[in-house]
Protein backbone atom coordinates (compact mmCIF):
# COMPACT_ATOMS: atom_id res chain seq x y z
CA UNK A 1 0.00 0.00 0.00
CA UNK A 2 1.14 3.57 -0.99
CA UNK A 3 2.62 5.41 2.22
CA UNK A 4 0.00 8.18 1.32
CA UNK A 5 -3.11 5.92 1.66
CA UNK A 6 -1.87 4.11 5.13
CA UNK A 7 -4.07 4.97 7.88
CA UNK A 8 -2.69 8.11 10.20
CA UNK A 9 -4.17 5.77 13.08
CA UNK A 10 -2.47 2.66 13.29
CA UNK A 11 -4.94 0.51 14.81
CA UNK A 12 -2.07 -1.87 16.60
CA UNK A 13 -0.47 0.73 18.25
CA UNK A 14 -3.57 2.18 19.67
CA UNK A 15 -4.64 -1.07 21.06
CA UNK A 16 -0.70 -1.02 22.69
CA UNK A 17 -1.33 2.51 24.47
CA UNK A 18 0.41 4.63 21.94
CA UNK A 19 -0.58 8.04 20.78
CA UNK A 20 -1.66 8.25 16.90
CA UNK A 21 0.88 9.89 14.69
CA UNK A 22 1.20 13.44 14.13
CA UNK A 23 -0.48 14.91 10.96
CA UNK A 24 2.70 16.56 10.14
CA UNK A 25 1.72 20.11 9.33
CA UNK A 26 0.45 23.17 11.26
CA UNK A 27 -2.50 25.09 9.64
CA UNK A 28 -2.38 27.93 12.55
CA UNK A 29 -0.61 29.42 15.20
CA UNK A 30 2.36 27.58 16.67
CA UNK A 31 1.39 28.31 19.88
CA UNK A 32 0.49 25.15 22.41
CA UNK A 33 -0.71 25.37 25.94
CA UNK A 34 -1.77 21.99 27.57
CA UNK A 35 -5.81 21.22 27.95
CA UNK A 36 -6.02 22.03 31.51
CA UNK A 37 -8.86 24.24 31.98
CA UNK A 38 -12.25 22.99 32.67
CA UNK A 39 -15.70 23.85 31.11
CA UNK A 40 -18.84 22.88 33.16
CA UNK A 41 -21.29 22.79 30.86
CA UNK A 42 -25.20 21.91 31.99
CA UNK A 43 -27.48 21.53 28.99
CA UNK A 44 -30.82 19.64 28.51
CA UNK A 45 -31.01 18.43 32.05
CA UNK A 46 -27.21 17.00 31.69
CA UNK A 47 -24.02 18.13 33.56
CA UNK A 48 -20.75 17.65 31.72
CA UNK A 49 -17.42 18.62 32.87
CA UNK A 50 -14.88 18.76 29.86
CA UNK A 51 -11.40 19.96 29.56
CA UNK A 52 -10.07 22.22 27.37
CA UNK A 53 -8.22 25.57 26.52
CA UNK A 54 -9.94 28.95 27.28
CA UNK A 55 -9.72 31.09 24.07
CA UNK A 56 -11.26 33.82 22.60
CA UNK A 57 -10.00 33.06 18.79
CA UNK A 58 -10.71 29.23 18.69
CA UNK A 59 -9.66 29.32 14.89
CA UNK A 60 -6.06 30.43 15.54
CA UNK A 61 -5.43 27.73 17.94
CA UNK A 62 -2.41 25.32 16.62
CA UNK A 63 -5.56 22.20 17.88
CA UNK A 64 -8.41 23.85 17.44
CA UNK A 65 -10.10 21.32 18.60
CA UNK A 66 -8.65 21.92 21.81
CA UNK A 67 -11.57 24.61 23.01
CA UNK A 68 -15.07 25.15 23.15
CA UNK A 69 -16.69 26.28 19.83
CA UNK A 70 -20.26 28.68 19.95
CA UNK A 71 -21.41 26.54 16.88
CA UNK A 72 -21.02 23.46 18.77
CA UNK A 73 -23.02 24.95 21.49
CA UNK A 74 -25.36 25.57 19.47
CA UNK A 75 -25.88 22.24 17.92
CA UNK A 76 -26.06 20.56 20.81
CA UNK A 77 -29.18 23.30 21.92
CA UNK A 78 -30.77 21.71 18.65
CA UNK A 79 -30.67 18.52 19.91
CA UNK A 80 -31.37 18.64 23.62
CA UNK A 81 -34.94 20.56 22.08
CA UNK A 82 -35.28 18.02 19.79
CA UNK A 83 -33.79 14.49 20.93
CA UNK A 84 -36.42 12.58 18.39
CA UNK A 85 -33.19 13.19 15.80
CA UNK A 86 -30.93 11.43 17.07
CA UNK A 87 -32.91 8.64 19.13
CA UNK A 88 -31.47 5.10 18.15
CA UNK A 89 -29.48 6.97 15.10
CA UNK A 90 -26.19 5.70 14.10
CA UNK A 91 -23.72 9.09 14.52
CA UNK A 92 -20.46 10.28 13.05
CA UNK A 93 -18.98 13.36 14.20
CA UNK A 94 -16.46 15.56 12.21
CA UNK A 95 -14.06 17.95 14.15
CA UNK A 96 -15.54 16.61 17.52
CA UNK A 97 -12.99 18.68 19.51
CA UNK A 98 -13.98 18.20 23.10
CA UNK A 99 -16.31 15.51 22.18
CA UNK A 100 -19.50 17.44 23.47
CA UNK A 101 -21.87 16.93 20.43
CA UNK A 102 -21.42 13.38 20.46
CA UNK A 103 -21.38 13.01 24.85
CA UNK A 104 -25.02 14.61 24.25
CA UNK A 105 -26.11 12.96 21.44
CA UNK A 106 -25.17 9.69 23.54
CA UNK A 107 -26.98 11.13 26.41
CA UNK A 108 -30.28 11.64 24.29
CA UNK A 109 -30.24 8.27 22.80
CA UNK A 110 -28.72 7.83 19.82
CA UNK A 111 -27.79 4.23 19.47
CA UNK A 112 -24.17 4.70 18.74
CA UNK A 113 -21.71 7.73 18.46
CA UNK A 114 -18.29 8.04 16.35
CA UNK A 115 -16.53 10.79 17.40
CA UNK A 116 -13.71 11.54 14.73
CA UNK A 117 -10.92 14.66 14.61
CA UNK A 118 -7.46 15.13 12.41
CA UNK A 119 -5.63 15.57 15.24
CA UNK A 120 -3.87 13.45 17.84
CA UNK A 121 -3.86 16.43 20.82
CA UNK A 122 -7.29 16.37 20.24
CA UNK A 123 -8.25 12.81 20.06
CA UNK A 124 -6.07 12.22 23.25
CA UNK A 125 -7.84 15.05 24.95
CA UNK A 126 -11.25 13.80 23.85
CA UNK A 127 -10.70 10.37 24.80
CA UNK A 128 -10.29 11.70 28.09
CA UNK A 129 -13.03 13.85 28.45
CA UNK A 130 -15.85 10.68 27.03
CA UNK A 131 -14.15 8.69 29.48
CA UNK A 132 -14.66 11.18 32.31
CA UNK A 133 -18.86 11.58 31.04
CA UNK A 134 -19.87 8.11 29.47
CA UNK A 135 -20.68 5.96 31.39
CA UNK A 136 -17.73 2.69 31.52
CA UNK A 137 -19.87 -0.52 29.63
CA UNK A 138 -20.53 1.82 27.40
CA UNK A 139 -17.22 2.94 26.18
CA UNK A 140 -16.50 -1.59 26.81
CA UNK A 141 -19.36 -1.77 24.16
CA UNK A 142 -17.87 0.54 21.80
CA UNK A 143 -20.98 2.37 21.66
CA UNK A 144 -19.18 5.64 21.95
CA UNK A 145 -15.83 5.57 20.05
CA UNK A 146 -13.08 8.20 19.52
CA UNK A 147 -11.32 7.73 16.12
CA UNK A 148 -9.16 10.03 13.76
CA UNK A 149 -10.21 10.86 10.35
CA UNK A 150 -8.49 13.40 7.76
CA UNK A 151 -11.36 14.84 6.04
CA UNK A 152 -11.37 13.53 2.12
CA UNK A 153 -8.61 10.64 3.33
CA UNK A 154 -10.01 6.63 3.74
CA UNK A 155 -13.29 7.93 3.96
CA UNK A 156 -15.25 4.73 2.18
CA UNK A 157 -13.22 2.56 4.41
CA UNK A 158 -13.71 4.14 7.73
CA UNK A 159 -17.40 4.16 6.67
CA UNK A 160 -17.00 0.38 5.73
CA UNK A 161 -15.33 -0.42 9.47
CA UNK A 162 -17.39 2.21 11.63
CA UNK A 163 -21.17 2.43 10.04
CA UNK A 164 -23.90 0.09 10.46
CA UNK A 165 -24.39 -2.92 8.29
CA UNK A 166 -26.51 -1.58 5.89
CA UNK A 167 -24.03 1.03 5.30
CA UNK A 168 -23.31 4.29 5.93
CA UNK A 169 -24.13 6.60 8.83
CA UNK A 170 -27.99 7.73 9.76
CA UNK A 171 -26.65 11.42 10.99
CA UNK A 172 -23.62 12.80 10.46
CA UNK A 173 -22.75 16.26 11.98
CA UNK A 174 -20.07 19.15 12.82
CA UNK A 175 -20.32 22.08 15.20
CA UNK A 176 -18.37 25.28 14.25
CA UNK A 177 -16.48 22.84 11.41
CA UNK A 178 -17.05 25.49 8.23
CA UNK A 179 -14.31 28.44 8.44
CA UNK A 180 -12.16 27.71 6.30
CA UNK A 181 -12.92 28.13 2.36
CA UNK A 182 -10.27 25.98 0.76
CA UNK A 183 -11.46 23.30 3.47
CA UNK A 184 -14.92 23.42 2.62
CA UNK A 185 -15.63 21.05 -0.32
CA UNK A 186 -13.73 18.26 0.90
CA UNK A 187 -15.91 18.78 4.51
CA UNK A 188 -19.03 18.10 2.06
CA UNK A 189 -17.69 15.30 -0.04
CA UNK A 190 -16.29 13.65 3.10
CA UNK A 191 -19.74 14.19 5.12
CA UNK A 192 -21.57 12.25 2.13
CA UNK A 193 -19.33 9.97 1.93
CA UNK A 194 -19.88 8.80 5.31
CA UNK A 195 -24.07 9.73 5.32
CA UNK A 196 -26.75 6.54 4.19
CA UNK A 197 -27.90 6.73 1.24
CA UNK A 198 -31.24 5.93 3.00
CA UNK A 199 -33.92 8.32 3.20
CA UNK A 200 -34.55 10.31 6.33
CA UNK A 201 -30.36 10.42 7.00
CA UNK A 202 -28.84 14.00 7.89
CA UNK A 203 -26.40 16.23 8.05
CA UNK A 204 -26.12 18.80 10.71
CA UNK A 205 -23.57 21.97 9.92
CA UNK A 206 -23.41 24.44 12.98
CA UNK A 207 -22.19 27.46 11.32
CA UNK A 208 -20.87 30.65 12.97
CA UNK A 209 -19.48 33.23 10.71
CA UNK A 210 -15.49 33.91 11.51
CA UNK A 211 -14.32 35.95 8.64
CA UNK A 212 -14.06 33.19 5.86
CA UNK A 213 -16.81 30.42 5.01
CA UNK A 214 -20.15 32.13 4.52
CA UNK A 215 -23.87 31.22 4.45
CA UNK A 216 -24.24 31.75 0.74
CA UNK A 217 -20.49 29.92 0.17
CA UNK A 218 -21.79 26.77 2.36
CA UNK A 219 -24.69 27.04 0.31
CA UNK A 220 -23.55 27.16 -3.02
CA UNK A 221 -21.54 24.39 -2.00
CA UNK A 222 -24.47 22.13 -1.36
CA UNK A 223 -26.27 23.18 -4.08
CA UNK A 224 -23.36 21.38 -5.81
CA UNK A 225 -23.91 18.31 -4.06
CA UNK A 226 -27.34 17.87 -4.97
CA UNK A 227 -28.32 19.18 -1.46
CA UNK A 228 -31.64 20.12 0.17
CA UNK A 229 -32.03 21.81 3.59
CA UNK A 230 -33.68 23.33 6.07
CA UNK A 231 -32.00 26.47 7.54
CA UNK A 232 -32.71 27.24 11.27
CA UNK A 233 -31.37 31.04 11.73
CA UNK A 234 -31.78 33.75 9.67
CA UNK A 235 -28.27 36.26 10.20
CA UNK A 236 -25.35 35.94 7.64
CA UNK A 237 -23.39 35.64 11.06
CA UNK A 238 -24.66 31.54 12.31
CA UNK A 239 -27.18 29.46 11.30
CA UNK A 240 -27.72 25.73 11.88
CA UNK A 241 -28.01 23.51 8.52
CA UNK A 242 -29.77 20.57 7.98
CA UNK A 243 -28.80 18.91 4.84
CA UNK A 244 -30.47 15.64 3.03
CA UNK A 245 -29.89 14.46 -0.50
CA UNK A 246 -32.78 15.29 -3.30
CA UNK A 247 -34.43 11.98 -3.89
Amino acid sequence: MDEELRWIEDEDKEESGEEEHEVGFDLFSSDKKDPTDEFKIDIGGVTLNLHGIQAKYPHLLQSTGMTLWEGSQKLCSYICQNPETVRNKNIVELGAGLGLCGIVAHKHGANRVILTDGDSDTLKNMRSNIALNVESQVLESDLVVCKQLLWGTNVEAFCTKWASEDGGFDICMGGDIAYAQESLQVLFETALGLLSSKVGSRFFLSFVFRGGVTTQSIEECAKGHNLLWNRIGETEKEALYIFQRSQ
